[in-house]
């Protein structure tokens, strides 16, 4: 109960990555949890099989991207409190967002889901924010190269994602 507290502490910009205990059995669950979510929200993959795969494969992508930042700041054994409170932030986000990419992903919506995709880019705004916090405290950095650390920590793994599972009718 604790670490579920902390966990929303986090999420709300209050909580720091180190209030959480470096458990495995957490790291698990959250992970978990994040592919559960991006497997539920995913609206591009035509077949469960290929869903489970770009859900699994990004839970490891945004683990190994993380931990290599960690490693270079010399701080690898951070890498359990780090991501723990990354994946749960990412399946919150995701469970929140899922009825507003339901709606911005329906071809011929109507334009009153104008609304629902600003709201998505909001929560997008809100992970990288979580994001930039458990980064700032992980890696000791000032906020300001946590956000650039976290975007590029993203990117990264949205390249990767990109180049391993092209869209459909992209060359």
């Amino acid at each position: 109960m604790s670490a579920i507290r902390t966990l929303i502490d986090i999420c709300l910009l209050r909580g720091k990555p180190q209030d959480l205990p470096a458990d495995r059995s957490l790291v698990w669950q959250t992970v978990l949890l994040s592919i559960a979510s991006n497997f539920a929200i995913d609206n591009l993959h035509p077949n469960a099989g290929m869903r489970l795969l770009f859900a699994s494969t990004q839970a490891a992508l945004l683990g190994a991207v993380v931990w290599g930042a960690l490693r270079l700041r010399g701080f690898p054994q951070r890498w359990m409190q780090t991501i723990a409170p990354l994946y749960a932030s990412g399946a919150l986000i995701n469970l929140l967002a899922w009825p507003l990419f339901s709606l911005v992903i329906v071809p011929n919506a109507p334009a009153s889901g104008n609304w629902a995709l600003m709201l998505g880019v909001g929560m997008t705004v809100w992970f990288l924010a979580i994001m930039t916090n458990v980064m700032h405290h992980a890696l000791e950095l000032p906020v300001g190269r946590s956000a650039l650390v976290s975007i590029a920590c993203l990117m990264f793994s949205g390249l990767l994602l990109l180049l391993l599972f092209p869209m459909a009718g992209m060359p």
